[in-house]
């Protein structure tokens, strides 16, 4: 255990919380960790979702796909953030996939927070849903941001929509992101050939200037 607590305890889920109780709390929460190779489901859509996961390493997506197969990116999940917790809590069967972009390390966590799992003694358990409270009201915020590039009409406004926000979180003009083009296309809803030519052309008529990860507002 000792080798991810290390780890872990930089997630906000933990914030406020010291090491001997995240031991604690690890425990309660029936951690267990798991390694993932590039390109794996770990969580199917429509699966029960019993325990929820804290990413250690690596990189993760919540996908959906459509009946013809084409696929949203829903959200891309960094180290040290949690996925299905909502699900979890509520005991539902997940509305996505969460896939590996990478090789992944990810801790589960097996237990209801909200519920009554946690022994009075535990001091941390206030802080934990505390915490819980304020990853979810970040998470409703980012949904809100994917919703408004998705609601403009055009491939343009999409793209400078994205742009913008993603401008304004890094507080730079000038910025790097961590999607390649066809995982930015999945995450707006759009053709990747088109966005390309969209993107050329907003190059050319100086709006943006662009390399692979890197934009640049002009």
């Amino acid at each position: 255990m000792k080798e991810y607590i290390d780890k872990v305890k930089f997630s906000f889920l933990f914030n406020g919380i010291s090491s001997r109780e995240l031991e604690l709390a690890l425990d309660c929460l029936r951690a267990e960790d798991m390694h993932f190779p590039k390109g794996m489901v770990i969580v199917k859509e429509g699966e029960l979702c019993e325990r929820f996961g804290l990413l250690i390493s690596g990189q993760l997506q919540s996908t959906q796909y459509d009946y013809q197969g084409n696929r949203s990116i829903i959200q891309t999940i960094e180290p040290l953030q949690i996925f299905n917790e909502n699900y979890c809590f509520v005991h539902e069967k997940s509305p996505v996939n969460i896939e590996t972009v990478e090789d992944s390390h990810v801790l589960f966590l097996k237990s209801d927070i909200q519920g009554s799992t946690f022994p009075p003694a535990c001091s941390f358990h206030r802080r934990l849903l505390n915490n819980l409270f304020i990853i979810q009201t970040h998470k409703n915020v980012e949904l809100t941001q994917k919703l408004e590039c998705m609601s403009k009409r055009t491939t343009r406004e999409k793209l400078m929509t994205f742009l913008k926000i993603e401008s304004l979180k890094q507080g730079s003009k000038e910025f790097d992101i961590r999607l390649d083009r066809q995982q930015l296309a999945d995450y707006l809803g759009i053709e990747r050939s088109a966005m390309s030519a969209e993107l050329s052309r907003m190059v050319k008529e100086g709006l943006i200037r662009t390399r692979k990860f890197h934009f640049e507002i002009v």
